[in-house]
């Protein structure tokens, strides 16, 4: 039912833990059938075809398998299927479709290919009987329900737990397989925290975006996906020309862009990545920036070092970096869509988008 005075999208990144702690308890008759398939199929190497938002789905899960398997990944492309009709030795490989609509038709066209080659193939999908899902041999549903707002929030949460939960039971004896029930109360923290720093410090961030009409993102490793993603509603909701770098490429030449101008948000997580991340933060205050940071809670000993603001979620202790994704784009997401209402902008609806796009 949707809630007068607030926007569509705002009511679907609230339902987001509830609907991840439904996922994870139905969702394991799904993950043990592809636990078996593939630990039958013994695949060599991985490969992930996904657009989109779905793309940075796609992104945190090649960290995930690359770190907790050791398998190596790569991205699709599917315009080599599709447009260059070129053959591709499918044998011996794992095929991860991930899609919100499951409709696109180079998706679709890119797992046949694969099924037929020999490839195992799995769809990580929001849409029940969907072409992606007929294509595939295997389907893991992301069981978010129906999406209203364009913009994908609660679909790309699940998204992130479903291929979680793929890697999580091929790897029992993981962090992440001991981390992932501790997920929904983490995002149900994440989310109350972030919500009453919008309404407090955060607002002057919503302001400085808004009022610059640009944005740098910056993060590094499992949250590369949250910067990016984060980006991506940005530009989606609000017309923003936001950019998402990981911290290591923006010290590479993109730093030339940070000054006081550009609103800089960074996303860091405790532990050595944070560590990592921090010579990017010292450098774009070097050239004047004054970056927002959004961390756990290693981030408050950073509190007087210039940045702007810190929001500290301490919630974030719960869990092992390679699950924070789920919760950091949490206050991306809720960012995206302040700044749209912020600028009178209908983020449910934006100009010149619809809910599914078809691309051959």
């Amino acid at each position: 039912m949707v809630q007068p005075g607030m926007t569509i999208m705002a009511q679907e990144i609230r339902q987001t833990p509830r609907l991840v702690e439904d996922q994870l308890v139905h969702g394991r008759a799904a993950l043990a059938a592809v636990a078996d398939a593939v630990r039958s199929a013994r695949p060599r190497w991985v490969s992930i075809v996904a657009r989109g938002t779905s793309d940075h789905a796609a992104i945190y899960a090649r960290y995930l398998i690359e770190t907790q398997l050791g398998w190596p990944v790569g991205l699709a492309s599917p315009s080599v299927t599709t447009i260059y009709h070129a053959p591709s030795d499918w044998s011996s490989g794992l095929i991860l479709a991930v899609s919100q609509s499951g409709r696109s038709p180079d998706l679709v066209a890119v797992v046949e290919a694969a099924r037929r080659g020999g490839a195992l193939t799995v769809a990580i999908t929001n849409t029940a009987d969907s072409p992606l899902e007929a294509a595939a041999d295997l389907t893991v549903p992301c069981r978010a329900g129906p999406e209203l707002a364009v913009a994908a929030t609660k679909s790309y949460v699940a998204e992130l737990a479903g291929l979680a939960g793929i890697v999580a039971v091929l790897a029992p004896e993981s962090e992440l397989a001991g981390g992932l029930a501790r997920v929904p109360e983490v995002l149900s923290q994440t989310l109350a925290g972030s919500l009453a720093w919008l309404d407090g410090p955060g607002a002057g961030l919503v302001g400085a975006i808004a009022g610059s009409g640009r944005a740098l993102v910056i993060s590094r490793g499992f949250n590369l996906a949250t910067a990016l993603e984060t980006s991506l509603k940005l530009k989606e909701t609000s017309r923003i020309f936001a950019e998402g770098y990981s911290s290591a490429d923006f010290e590479h030449g993109p730093i030339a862009l940070a000054g006081s101008e550009i609103p800089a948000l960074v996303f860091r997580p405790d532990g050595p990545m944070g560590a990592a991340i921090d010579p990017a933060v010292t450098r774009a205050r070097a050239a004047g920036a004054r970056p927002w940071i959004v961390g756990g809670p290693e981030t408050g000993a950073l509190k007087g070092s210039g940045a702007a603001e810190i929001l500290v979620l301490d919630a974030l202790a719960d869990l092992p970096e390679c699950l924070s994704p789920l919760a950091l784009i949490l206050p991306g997401q809720l960012l995206a869509e302040a700044v749209a209402t912020s600028l009178g902008l209908s983020p449910d609806a934006p100009a010149g988008l619809s809910k599914v796009t078809l691309t051959r």
